[in-house]
This record gives C-alpha cells, sequence and structure tokens, in this order.
C-alpha cells in the first residue's frame, strides 16, 4: 500500500483536498481575530504548499535530483519513497500532533509557523541562487508572507513566554531540516 502511494507521489493527490477541507475547518472553527486561528493556518498553507510542489505542476522530486543534487538523469537521491516518508511524517503527522497540542500552548502553533516560514524561504532563496522557478515557489512566496503576520499575531496575543518559545521553535526548525537534509537527502544516489 505505501509503495502505491509513493510511486509518483500518489499521496499528493489528496493534498488539494485536504487543504480545502482544513481550511473549511479553520474557518468554520476560528476567527481571523482569534490566536488559534493564526497559529493553525500554515496546516492548510502547507497542504496547498505540497500540491504545487508534489501534484500540480509537480516535479519537486525531479528538481532536487536534477537540479539541486546534479544527478543524471535516472539517478536518485531523493526517492518516491523519501518524499512520502518526509512529507507524511514531518508534515502531516508532526503538523497534526503540534496543531493538537495548541490546546496546551500556543507556542506549538509557532512551531508550525517557524518550520513553515524556513521551508518557504529555502524555495525563495534557491530561486534567487539559481534565477528560475522551483516546484513549491509559488505557494512559498504567498506562504511566507501570511507565516509572518501569523508569528506575530501569536506572539502578541496569547504567546506564554515569547522569548523562550522562539528560541525553541528556531532550534527545533532548524535541527528537523538539517536532519531532512542530511540524513534523509544526502544519501548515495540510486
Amino acid at each position: 500500500m505505501i509503495s502505491i502511494l509513493a510511486r509518483n507521489q500518489n499521496w499528493a493527490k489528496a493534498t488539494p483536498w485536504l487543504g480545502l477541507i482544513t481550511t473549511f475547518l479553520l474557518f468554520t472553527f476560528f476567527q481571523p481575530s482569534q490566536a488559534l486561528f493564526w497559529a493553525l493556518i500554515n496546516i492548510p498553507l502547507y497542504l496547498f504548499h505540497q500540491t504545487e510542489e508534489h501534484y500540480l505542476p509537480g516535479g519537486f522530486k525531479d528538481y532536487m535530483n536534477q537540479v539541486f543534487y546534479k544527478l543524471p538523469l535516472g539517478e536518485e537521491r531523493l526517492t518516491d519513497e523519501k518524499v512520502f516518508w518526509i512529507n507524511i511524517l514531518f508534515v502531516w503527522l508532526a503538523f497534526s500532533i503540534f496543531g493538537l497540542l495548541n490546546i496546551v500552548s500556543l507556542g506549538f502553533g509557532l512551531l508550525i509557523i517557524i518550520f513553515s516560514i524556513m521551508n518557504c524561504a529555502s524555495h525563495i532563496v534557491d530561486a534567487f541562487r539559481r534565477r528560475c522557478w522551483n516546484p513549491g515557489l509559488v505557494m512559498a512566496s504567498l506562504q511566507i508572507l501570511i507565516s509572518f503576520y501569523a508569528a506575530y499575531f501569536v506572539t502578541f496575543h496569547g504567546l506564554s513566554h515569547p522569548i523562550a518559545w522562539w528560541i525553541g521553535t528556531i532550534l527545533f526548525s532548524v535541527l528537523i531540516h538539517a536532519v531532512l537534509f542530511r540524513f534523509v537527502m544526502g544519501g548515495k544516489a540510486k
């Protein structure tokens, strides 16, 4: 089952629908005047970001292998299975857990926001560096602006111990991105 979902990023066909569902739920249960709304806004935004990366128009795996890693056609460091697990574990599962933990503290929403900002920034920096589009860039450009406002709103509207949460979320997000790039995508080409 996992191999079917992973092959050609079949799992990503659910992302636009999940994005629409989570957007509907967000606007149904929260208002933009509430900090929880902004703490959770990156869940649907990230699903739409994944849509651009892996489904419509897609091509993130090939971009990473051929442009970023400069591998010949047919060789892969980033495989369909790695793409699947990165997105299901590090995004869907983690964002779901941190989204639920907002009940305990808005700091977990800040973590989703900061993680998203770092991911968006990596797309934007890569585009400037290479002077070309990359899969996910359009949504990242919109998402980063919304995320900056979300970070501001959450910080000044209910976040307890903001300095500690900012330090913790930045360190955590840097660590997760380092793990992704170093260990998951840094293996030898197949």
